[in-house]
């Protein structure tokens, strides 16, 4: 990931592979087929593990906008808390299709159960374009807290105050809901 993150998704050799993890060239030839489709696993295993997260954390939420407003800033306190998962996710968040896989799980059903409870206007035909506006915002709220990690809950929060706001929410109950307390990460129980 880390060397993804720093050189782009084409432009690492079987050497410099074998460097990062301290193996002969020929260990990574018996074991990987092509590097391409080592970018995609990473990718892929990325999103998987940061969704999986951050579900288990929203787990016990029982309102779509909640869950969707935590589930951003948890994103973000993901990727601020690792600077390699965040330079990742800044440089290919939006190409790679494993990480738009970020967006479709448990926030795309928070989007569809807000609009059926009247939380949420917009139409079927700009699901899409929400999915992409929220994952824009939550990737630029981690560009920007990467450079100033100290402001990354509040870049969380902002983040999700906004997005519920464009989605139709008050403000004051956007505000409120972008502003709650976390549910406890499961990564950091005892």
């Amino acid at each position: 990931m880390k060397l993804f993150g720093e050189r782009g998704a084409t432009q690492i050799s079987v050497t410099d592979l074998a460097q990062a993890a301290g193996v002969a060239r020929g260990t990574i030839y018996n074991n990987l087929d092509d590097l391409a489709g080592l970018f995609d696993l990473v990718a892929l295993e990325l999103a998987l593990a940061i969704s999986a997260r951050v579900v288990r954390s929203i787990a016990t939420g029982d309102e779509p906008v909640g869950r969707l407003a935590a589930g951003i800033r948890l994103y973000i306190l993901s990727a601020t808390r690792d600077p390699e998962i965040g330079r990742f996710l800044i440089r290919f968040g939006l190409s790679a299709a494993a990480l738009r896989q970020l967006w479709t799980g448990q926030p795309l059903a928070d989007l569809i159960a807000g609009r059926a409870q009247g939380s949420y206007d917009f139409t079927d035909d700009q699901l899409d374009a929400v999915v992409a506006f929220i994952s824009g915002a939550a990737i630029g709220a981690i560009a920007h807290t990467l450079e100033r990690p100290e402001l990354s809950a509040e870049a969380g929060m902002d983040a999700a105050e906004r997005v519920l706001v464009a989605l139709g929410v008050p403000r004051a109950d956007a505000r409120e809901h972008a502003r709650a307390p976390l549910p406890p990460d499961p990564a950091e129980a005892p």
